[in-house]
């Protein structure tokens, strides 16, 4: 328990500084020399503290004021909020969102109309009559949550604690569109509002289908999350925390033993662990989860979408950082991945467990991404095997992997991390994992998910680093594994 400098628990909602603990991150600290601008979707109070730009008026350090000046942007995401009544259909939500966000005049809501045409009868009456109402309900009281305390966004060492119920509202408001509109290009901040979700080409392109049994999966969670308010299971917290590795280990000269590697059955899931369950992250956290993205992380975040309000307050990811959760629930069960995820029902399993992500992006080493950072290599595939790469993403692991607060006796739960559309080497990945995990003192569980190929690789010989009894020797096995692959892709 995390206590305040008058020995009471601070309220959810508030962000506490691991470092300087007990006490509550000071925010008149007059040491702060940043001059950094705010961002679109961003506030700043002093020169140091930003907070997520809420769709109500504010005074200057970020608390909710009817009578305060505010920009034309504000007042109209204030007048969208106050104008809902509960009892809208698709069509008038439409007409509401693009009213008072003109940048939303070239969205359709064709995939919103699919996802409410496709529900049984019973159910789409349920949507309209319960769930829809119970959206606005929760969105509408935004201000009495959040307006005496401004959402900070997350810097590394601090953990923001949040009541599911204060979760869920800030997800209606996400569904109804009525936070400020976000560049993600220019700010470096994910999108929040789901019109990126409810809009799309149905036909014209079949992972535009997967967006609708997305909005399938947020039915299932607000059908659930509307009785938050007044249940015990609406007080309960999720925490969520940027982690950060300001100095990388001595790789080469590392004596701590290497632990166990582990490869489970190939039906087995990431997300059925006890460990900490790796989350193959985007920079932006989500990436595109409400978008046309359907892959690991994505199909994660939507069929557990308290994982979605991270978007709100964390920025892109450094090299070194990591984002922890911990206490969130699943929602949907789902079957498929990409063109072919399918969210089947409400989720028939467990929530009494306490889970654990981490998220750690990988880098991108398609010949795609060539062009988007200006690289100007052929094969751009090639340069994972070089030791900047690899360190890069050592440290990107170690720094998730770490995760001094949490229990040293929970395991490490991955996967191919950066395989797939990141064309990572699968072999190296597990290999920079597995040495990452032991620097952390962490045993690894790698789950190749039906892949039976990568389960045999990695239960042979092949996998070096099983066979070394420290850190410092199974990272010179990994550069030497490396610099044999660069050699064949050369020649």
């Amino acid at each position: 328990m995390h206590l305040t400098r008058n020995g009471k628990k601070p309220a959810p909602g508030h962000v506490m500084n691991r470092e300087s603990l007990p006490g509550i991150l000071d925010t008149s600290d007059s040491h702060s020399s940043s001059t950094r601008s705010p961002s679109v979707g961003a506030s700043q109070s002093g020169q140091h503290k930003r907070f997520v730009t809420m769709p109500y008026p504010t005074d200057h350090a970020g608390y909710y004021n009817r009578k305060a000046k505010c920009s034309a942007e504000v007042k109209a995401k204030f007048d969208q909020l106050n104008s809902f009544s509960g009892k809208e259909h698709t069509a008038q939500l439409e007409q509401i969102v693009k009213k008072h966000t003109p940048e939303y005049e070239k969205f359709n809501f064709d995939v919103l109309r699919q996802a409410i045409g496709d529900l049984r009868s019973d159910y789409r009456t349920e949507y309209f009559n319960s769930i829809f109402p119970g959206i606005v309900s929760m969105a509408k009281n935004l201000p009495e949550k959040f307006g005496n305390r401004p959402l900070e966004f997350l810097t590394a060492g601090h953990c923001l604690e949040l009541k599911r119920k204060e979760i869920a509202c800030l997800l209606a408001n996400a569904y109804l569109c009525t936070f400020p509109n976000r560049d993600s290009r220019a700010s470096k901040l994910p999108t929040v509002n789901f019109i990126t979700l409810f809009s799309g080409q149905l036909g014209m392109d079949k992972r535009e289908s997967a967006k609708v049994e997305k909005l399938k999966c947020l039915f299932a969670y607000f059908h659930k999350a509307k009785e938050f308010e007044k249940s015990r299971e609406g007080e309960e917290i999720v925490s969520f925390t940027k982690v950060a590795s300001d100095v990388s280990p001595d790789w080469q000269n590392s004596r701590k033993p290497m632990k166990n590697f582990y490869v489970e059955a190939l039906d087995k899931k990431i997300e059925d662990s006890k460990g900490i369950q790796v989350d193959f992250a985007n920079k932006l956290i989500g990436g595109g989860v409400i978008g046309r993205g359907c892959l690991q992380e994505e199909i994660r975040f939507i069929t557990c979408p308290e994982l979605i309000v991270a978007r709100l307050f964390t920025e892109q990811l450094k090299d070194n950082e990591a984002l922890v959760i911990t206490n969130f629930w699943q929602y949907a069960d789902h079957s498929g991945y990409q063109d072919d995820f399918k969210c089947l029902r409400p989720f028939t399993g467990s929530n009494n467990v306490k889970r654990t992500l981490v998220a750690i992006d990988a880098t991108d080493f398609s010949n795609s991404s060539v062009s988007k950072i200006g690289w100007q290599s052929e094969d751009n595939t090639s340069r994972q095997y070089s030791k900047p790469a690899i360190d890069r993403e050592l440290n990107k692991a170690y720094a998730g992997f770490l995760c001094q607060e949490l229990d040293q006796c929970l395991h490490i739960a991955t996967g191919n991390w950066g395989g797939g559309s990141f064309k990572g080497d699968p072999l190296l990945k597990a290999m920079i994992q597995h040495v990452a995990a032991s620097e952390a003192e962490r045993e690894l569980y790698y789950f190749p998910y039906h892949d039976y190929s990568l389960k045999k690789m990695l239960e042979s010989s092949a996998l070096a680093t099983k066979g070394k009894r420290t850190v410092g020797k199974a990272y010179k096995e990994l550069l030497k594994y490396a610099n044999e692959r660069s050699f064949r892709s050369k020649h």
